[in-house]
């Protein structure tokens, strides 16, 4: 399928690659990537994976078509995720003022963010119970993130807000509330894709029609002709 579809082969292939070098870099202690301004390395797999998962489940469409929604997809779920977070640091306009220069990089980020929306206009995204399943994981935990103070990864015991629930955590727990926040996000984003049985069917159904006999002729000419003999 792949030989026929270059920009897929291309997609998945860079997909791959990102996901084992960034296993390699964790497993010898390289969590974040200076060069991205220390991005996790969790994030770089879990786009791999979305591209993988796109590449695969929109293969009925064209390849530019499937490659580019995919793309439409992993940029949303970054920049989302990234526009939530920042608006996070101020809560505006509730708690502080947002700064004109943080103002104009939110509305830049929620503007890539809704650009998933195109992908529902032309029939490649749906939402299902997962869906929402997900998000509302995603918005009890940060919920809860908020509340404790929103305690950040690597600046120790420091809280932007006052503590509605006064708990310390320790470096790793800060993480993993971090990490999960941003899974259930990204789990949601999955689950916006075609179900891989879905695809599987309509393959199947399209190897049948191509198998058919081209010169089959309808029924209404058979019983026209069988009735003239």
């Amino acid at each position: 399928m792949f030989l026929r579809r270059p920009l897929s082969l291309i997609a998945a292939s860079a997909a791959v690659l990102v996901i084992v070098y960034e296993v390699i870099q964790i497993a010898t202690g390289e969590l974040y990537q200076k060069a991205l301004d220390n991005m996790d390395g969790t994030t770089l797999i879990e786009l791999g994976i979305l591209v993988l998962l796109g590449v695969y489940t929109l293969r009925n469409r064209s390849d530019l078509h499937a490659v580019s929604f995919t793309l439409v997809a992993g940029l949303s779920f970054i920049f989302i995720y990234e526009a939530i977070y920042k608006w996070s640091f101020f809560l505006a306009p509730f708690v502080k003022e947002m700064p004109p220069h943080e103002v104009r990089e939110f509305i830049i980020q929620s503007g890539i963010a809704l650009t998933i929306l195109t992908g529902f206009a032309v029939g490649d995204f749906r939402l299902t119970k997962w869906t929402f399943i997900w998000l509302g994981a995603f918005v009890a935990l940060y919920a809860f993130w908020l509340l404790v103070g929103f305690p950040q990864v690597l600046e120790e015991r420091t809280f932007y807000f006052d503590r509605v629930i006064p708990i310390d955590f320790s470096y790793e727990v800060n993480y993993v509330i971090n990490r999960a926040t941003k899974l259930f996000m990204y789990l949601a984003y999955l689950t916006l894709f075609p179900p891989l049985r879905a695809t599987r069917t309509a393959k199947s159904s399209q190897r049948e029609r191509r198998a058919q006999p081209e010169n089959e002729a309808a029924p209404g000419i058979v019983a026209t002709q069988s009735t003239h003999d």
